[in-house]
């Protein structure tokens, strides 16, 4: 049986209904279409699928949250909570970065977080509703599972571990123990090798935030959002996710049913993660001729 989270409530968005990306363009009432969804949003079962952990399968804020205030008293700063909840999800030398923490502390500061998160934070997560029977009818139809998570890998194989849906994956793959590997980038990219380097839009990567949207379309893979977790649909369709979800069970529904169809027809800014376009920072230092980065439909 599941175990549920009791923030579900969580999940942002309305569905039926289509969701369109900013920028997207429709035609007649239809979303428009790219190589990554069919018209109307239509999309193919996946052969493949990497799971962000952290608000994707698990809701483990009350941990991380515990594990950041215990770290920043023993720094004498602090933050408040909706600040550190913004915070769930990128890597942590990122997440400290912007709580202030000077660059030459971060890797300090990131072990001690992690002395702390060892002696409690771990243990303090929960299953969000459906998971267990998504990752079982997706293994029953054939689907590999990975998990790419920015969670330290030990951490991470631990807690996948205690909370009984270890055995549904191919590979956990996750922050390096020495930190050299912490980008979601790179922590896809282990997974993918494992994998004969498979991509194209068969291969999905199911998360919560920003960082894994931008990791899976620099990967040429589906990028699919996940309303239930620490992100958002503004924060996931900016960042580039050709899909969103409300459930976890969407992920294995029929075709034509399956999510909220997201139509990108701009490309993400390799250079700052944002969609280009009129929104694009201007303290971006990519590319500022945006003609030909829009991909055509």
């Amino acid at each position: 049986m599941d175990r549920v989270s009791p923030q579900w409530s969580r999940a942002r968005a309305r569905r039926p209904g289509q969701v369109v990306a900013r920028g997207a363009r429709t035609h007649g009432g239809a979303i428009a279409r790219d190589k990554f969804g069919k018209d109307g949003g239509v999309r193919s079962r996946p052969s493949h699928v990497i799971f962000d952990l952290d608000g994707t399968l698990c809701d483990s804020s009350a941990g991380i949250l515990w594990s950041f205030h215990a770290t920043l008293d023993a720094l004498g700063l602090s933050a408040d909570e909706a600040t550190l909840r913004r915070l769930i999800g990128p890597p942590l030398g990122e997440s400290f970065r912007m709580l202030g923490v000077h660059e030459e502390k971060i890797d300090e500061v990131v072990g001690i977080y992690r002395d702390f998160y060892a002696e409690r934070g771990v243990y303090e997560a929960q299953l969000y509703e459906g998971v267990v029977s998504t990752l079982t009818a997706l293994a029953e139809q054939g689907v590999r599972l990975a998990v790419a998570t920015a969670k330290r890998v030990d951490f991470a194989h631990q807690m996948l571990t205690s909370l009984g849906v270890a055995r549904f994956f191919d590979q956990i793959s996750g922050a390096s123990m020495d930190l050299r590997v912490t980008s979601k980038f790179d922590i896809m990219s282990a997974v993918i090798a494992q994998w004969d380097s498979v991509h194209g839009p068969d291969v999905w990567m199911v998360g919560d935030r920003h960082f894994d949207m931008v990791a899976a379309r620099a990967h040429e893979v589906s990028a699919v959002g996940a309303l239930w977790g620490f992100g958002g649909a503004e924060e996931l369709r900016d960042a580039g996710a050709h899909w969103l979800v409300a459930r976890p069970r969407e992920l294995v529904r029929e075709e034509t049913e399956a999510g909220s169809p997201v139509c990108m027809l701009e490309e993400v800014c390799d250079a700052c993660g944002h969609v280009m376009g009129s929104g694009h920072p201007a303290w971006c230092p990519g590319p500022s001729d945006l003609s030909d980065t829009v991909a055509r439909g």
